[in-house]
């Protein structure tokens, strides 16, 4: 069993990253879900959260990403994000003002209404912005 495995992250503007990976954990619709060397062939789609790489070296690199797709195929993963974010680009005051109008609108919107995708996945990705910024989450 190989202890480490290829990783490319790439969005709509270029490779976000190309190297080696321990493990990586990202979340799908049914949840977070983890990677290791050796995992079977498999393909989901990505929800607003985060990605965390932990690189052959140990160290764990992590994204905001906005959603995507991600395959995992013949023991290399390949992750196509919609956007990637760093945690230091992140500003924590804006992302926490984003995070309670998103709960807002989430409080008042009905699960029937044509809108209510987008507010979900808005309050998913500000959750995980910060999250990513370190702040305490206002949930």
């Amino acid at each position: 069993m190989a202890e480490y495995f290829p990783i490319k992250v790439v969005t709509p503007t270029g490779v976000v990253f190309d190297g080696r990976a321990r493990q990586v954990t990202a979340t799908g619709p049914r949840g977070e879900f983890g990677v290791l060397s050796d995992h079977i062939n498999f393909i989901t789609s990505l929800m607003p959260g985060l990605l965390k790489v932990e690189k052959d070296d140990g160290a764990v690199e992590t994204w905001v990403i906005s959603g995507g797709l991600t395959e995992v195929k013949d023991g290399t993963m390949t992750v196509l994000a919609s956007g990637a974010q760093t945690p230091a680009s992140i500003d924590r005051a804006q992302a926490e003002v984003e995070e309670r109008e998103a709960n807002r609108k989430m409080a008042t919107i009905s699960f029937y209404d044509a809108g209510y995708s987008a507010a979900e996945e808005a309050l998913l990705l500000a959750r995980a912005r910060v999250q990513a910024a370190g702040a305490p989450s206002a949930r």
